[in-house]
């Protein structure tokens, strides 16, 4: 396990290489899964940035190598960068199919590829997937097998007093005998526990120091994030608050 900064990290062993470029909450979030055998990469949340992510290192296989892209939920932060990825695979000449994995009732993705095959609909060189999953899904491909699992994200589009939750799910990803585990965002909750147990190495969000709400959850907080960890071989903490001056209020 290494770290070059507090918003970057990567993990790998013989099967598999996981990166994460870059995630901050209310920023950008975004996981590279190369696999070692065969190169092939999953994308989970495409945040801002992504693109730019991927470029940096070094090479353009993921215009090709790019098998599927599942999003955790629809807040800005974990798919603003799909826009612009799906531009960069129609401008290299991308040809095959692009599936995306959303949880069910993500109407953001939805919005984004609707306007986007409008946009380019004489010129997409390429088909575009969109597949809807809940609590207990499972797909897979010839190189990623995913399991999906409801978690708990309250959403500050909620303009109720109840404790509404909006779409959200992590996933178990297999890759040969490799599990990897993403939480997205959620609060704690027993779904979120049964996710991260026992695989190889999981990836947690860790926005708080402490809950700026405690009656209204939305986030983990580092030390929660940390105890979830444990239930994993190994892990790291993504998705911190950003280092952006005192003024900057916690994200939701």
């Amino acid at each position: 396990m290494s770290g070059t900064s507090k918003h970057t990290n990567s993990w790998e062993n013989d099967e598999v290489r996981v990166d994460v470029p870059y995630s901050a909450a209310g920023v950008g979030t975004t996981v590279v899964v190369t696999s070692r055998f065969t190169g092939k990469v999953l994308l989970m949340d495409v945040g801002d940035g992504s693109v730019r992510d991927l470029l940096a290192k070094g090479n353009l296989d993921f215009v090709t190598e790019l098998d599927l892209i599942a999003i955790t939920h629809g807040h800005f932060d974990h798919v603003g960068g799909l826009w612009t990825l799906l531009g960069f695979l129609r401008m290299l000449g991308r040809e095959e199919a692009l599936n995306i994995l959303v949880p069910t009732g993500c109407v953001e993705i939805a919005s984004i590829v609707k306007g986007f095959k409008e946009c380019y609909f004489d010129t997409l060189g390429f088909q575009i997937n969109v597949f809807q999953l809940q609590h207990g899904s499972g797909f897979d491909t010839d190189f990623f097998k995913l399991k999906v699992m409801g978690v708990e994200h309250y959403g500050s589009e909620n303009i109720t007093d109840k404790d509404m939750l909006m779409p959200a799910i992590g996933y178990r990803v297999s890759i040969g005998n490799t599990i990897v585990s993403f939480t997205g965002d959620s609060r704690m909750c027993q779904s979120l526990e049964d996710l991260v147990t026992d695989t190889d190495f999981a990836i947690i969000e860790a926005t708080y120091e402490q809950h700026p709400n405690p009656a209204q959850k939305v986030h983990l907080t580092e030390i929660e994030a940390r105890n979830l960890g444990k239930k994993a071989k190994e892990f790291i903490l993504i998705h911190k608050k950003p280092d952006a001056g005192k003024g900057v209020s916690s994200p939701r």
